[in-house]
This record gives C-alpha cells, sequence and structure tokens, in this order.
C-alpha cells in the first residue's frame, strides 16, 4: 500500500510538471506561441516568469548584435532573428497619403518588414515553436508591440513585463514619485512627436512629477518649458543605466540649473531618463495630508 502511495505521488507530480513546462511553452493543443517578454534593464533583473519562457523558446527575437551580447546567457544557442527600431516608422500610416516619395518609400519597405516578419512568427508558431520577442526594459513603455498587433486572433500570445526605466530609475534615487509633498501623480513622457495632442507643454501644466524617457530629447526646449511652469529649485536627476549595479549614475540638478551644470549632449544614448518633481528632495512628505481618524472616521 505505501510503495503504490509513493508511486502515485510520483506520477502526479511528474503530470504537474509536465504541465507547467506546457503553461511555459506550447498551448494544450500543442501549437507553439509567440511571447513579447521584457527583459529588465539590466541581465539581472529580468522576473522569474521571463527567465522560464526564455529558457523554453526554441527562436529569439532580438533589435541588434548589442543586445544579443547583453543576454547571451538566457539566449544561449537558440535560434536569433533581428527585429531592428526602425521597423516601427510609419506603422500604421497609409503610403498612398504621404507626398514625399523618400517616406513613401520608407513606409513601403516598413510594411514588407513587418509583414515578412510577422508570416514568419505565425508559420514558426503552427509548428509548434516557441517564439520569444526579447525586449529592455518593460516592453509596455515604449516597447515594440505591433507584431502581436499584426497576428491573427487565433495565435497564441503572451506579454511577460519587466523591470522598466521608470522603475529602476525610481529605485535609484530612493524616492517615490507618486509623492511630492503636494502632488499626488507622474506623467511618463518622450519627445513631442508631430500631430500629438498632449506634447510636453500642456502636460506641464499640472506641476506634477514628470518622467521623461529621452529618445530623441531636445534637452534645450523642454527646460526652457519647464522654467515656465516650475520653479528653478525644482529637483531634477538623471540616471544612467538604471538597475545595473556596475554602470549606474545618478546627476542631480535643478529646473535652474541643469543646462549649465549637465553634460547633457554626452549622456549614454538611449540608456538614460530624466525625473523632475519635488519628490526628489521631500520624499513621501505630505503637506496637508489629515488622518482619517482625526476627521472623526475610525475606519
Amino acid at each position: 500500500m505505501q510503495t503504490n502511495l509513493k508511486t502515485f505521488i510520483c506520477l502526479y507530480l511528474a503530470l504537474v510538471c509536465a504541465g507547467g513546462a506546457v503553461s511555459a511553452g506550447t498551448d494544450q493543443g500543442g501549437r507553439g506561441k509567440f511571447y513579447i517578454v521584457g527583459m529588465g534593464t539590466a541581465p539581472d533583473l529580468i522576473t522569474i516568469r521571463g527567465a522560464e519562457v526564455v529558457r523554453n523558446a526554441d527562436i529569439v527575437l532580438i533589435g541588434s548584435e548589442q543586445e544579443g551580447e547583453m543576454w547571451k546567457e538566457s539566449i544561449k544557442n537558440k535560434e536569433v532573428w533581428y527585429c531592428p527600431d526602425w521597423i516601427r516608422v510609419l506603422y500604421g500610416v497609409d503610403p498612398q497619403t504621404i507626398k514625399d516619395p523618400q517616406r513613401r518609400a520608407l513606409s513601403e519597405k516598413g510594411i514588407k518588414a513587418r509583414q515578412e516578419l510577422a508570416d514568419k512568427i505565425r508559420s514558426a508558431v503552427e509548428k509548434g515553436k516557441i517564439v520569444a520577442s526579447l525586449q529592455g526594459g518593460d516592453p509596455m513603455m515604449y516597447g515594440l508591440t505591433l507584431l502581436l498587433e499584426m497576428l491573427p486572433k487565433d495565435i497564441p500570445t503572451e506579454i511577460v513585463p519587466g523591470v522598466g526605466a521608470f522603475q529602476a530609475a525610481s529605485a535609484a534615487v530612493k524616492m517615490s514619485p507618486p509623492y511630492g509633498y503636494d502632488t499626488n501623480g507622474v506623467i511618463l513622457t518622450m519627445a513631442d512627436w508631430a500631430g500629438r495632442n498632449d506634447v510636453n507643454e500642456k502636460l506641464m501644466a499640472a506641476g506634477s512629477t514628470m518622467v521623461f524617457y529621452t529618445m530623441l530629447l531636445d534637452y534645450q526646449k523642454v527646460f526652457s518649458q519647464l522654467k515656465r511652469y516650475y520653479p528653478a529649485d525644482t529637483p531634477v536627476a538623471v540616471v544612467s543605466d538604471a538597475g545595473n549595479r556596475e554602470n549606474q549614475q545618478v546627476i542631480r540638478s535643478t529646473v535652474g540649473r541643469f543646462l549649465k551644470e549637465v553634460d547633457y549632449r554626452n549622456l549614454p544614448a538611449e540608456r538614460h531618463i530624466l525625473l523632475v518633481g519635488k519628490f526628489l528632495k521631500v520624499g513621501q512628505a505630505r503637506k496637508d495630508f489629515v488622518p482619517q481618524i482625526e476627521r472623526g472616521h475610525t475606519k
């Protein structure tokens, strides 16, 4: 009886483990799956779930050879496909509406490249392969999710979030951005683009904490705008290589002094983030917080 019980337990555990492997890879029908995986801002900041998906993947998509080197311990000898950032250019734009011949040609090139890659992913998944698009930080913040949007709805897909630059930079400065003495909100933004309604100067009018993802950011323009809405002594911080224990760097300044005392032109491209707000100085202190118990509420 005891031997039979042990055998049953072993079989049960084997089935549970097998089921776990299925959930991390192919679906119950034996088909493959397409994943978008946030790899964190440093190789050791990938989540447990993300690491499991990459480990089980047959094919990985990366943006460059540099990313391949950064994540080589996770990729190992897997098949690698490249998905450069330019593939997103003019996504969703009908090339027939573009008058400039060069931009129209670029749009058509992008459409062809995106469709070819989406078709490759679909074909691989239908053959039972696990395809994982590896993206730095968190793919939901200015990441590349358009390939998932292009796939047929019956193709199994999943996004695994990662530790993004906002979270890693907040940890680096050791202050919580929602707080700022008299503020509750955080605005995450980037450089202004033509056709956008929520341009940065409109967002600044709220006086909230602001966090700028710095791709193509015009620092002189941004700080000339900030000076119109934020006091000159408002704290500012630039965090480079957020979350990387070896290379992380925090540079502190103020709205009024930043352009004069920070060498912003030589900050590492694509690897730094800008934080603006009183939270950098006052932390979680509140201006007018009254505990509920003092207002007659005991719950």
